[in-house]
């Protein structure tokens, strides 16, 4: 017991590290390429997956602040994202982190979307932006294109 938590906090660490090592790098070096690129794809997903987060917390805060309304309570405030999250990939499970002001924009933005203060086109926008604020913190090559689910979902609206 006592020594998973240690390891969960050395995992942490090394996410961060490795996140905050990349604008470091030197770019020609092929296996430093390869290392941001691995990052980078690391980061897309913990985004994506934070978008996710950040709309079903918003969805249980609404029931929350309903609960409140109705009693008498403060009413709650919105959940900070601390920037990690473990994700599944082929040869296992990894943590990844991102900067905590990123994390907290895409979370709020997934809240938002959920109660639908932003609309899919403005979602996309302000992703656009936080993928962009990625590839310049990772100095990659590498695109990162995040929410592709909401993008695949508002092209065939847009077909239609």
């Amino acid at each position: 017991m006592f020594g998973k938590k240690s390891k969960l906090e050395r995992v942490k660490a090394d996410a961060k590290a490795d996140y905050l090592k990349c604008g470091a790098l030197d770019q020609e070096d092929r296996l430093h390429r390869v290392f941001s690129a691995r990052i980078a794809q690391r980061a897309r997903l913990n985004l994506d997956k934070i978008f996710v987060q950040g709309a079903k917390a918003e969805e249980k805060r609404q029931m929350e602040l309903a609960e409140a309304l109705k009693s008498g309570k403060d009413l709650p405030a919105r959940l900070v994202h601390e920037g990690y999250n473990q994700l599944q990939g082929v040869s296992g499970s990894v943590v990844s982190w991102v900067p905590e002001e990123l994390a907290n924009k895409m979370f709020n933005l997934g809240a938002d979307y959920q109660i639908q203060e932003v609309s899919a086109h403005e979602a996309l926008a302000q992703a656009d932006k936080i993928a962009e604020q990625v590839v310049e913190d990772l100095q990659t090559t590498q695109t990162i294109q995040l929410l592709g689910l909401l993008r695949d979902g508002s092209a065939s609206e847009d077909d239609d």
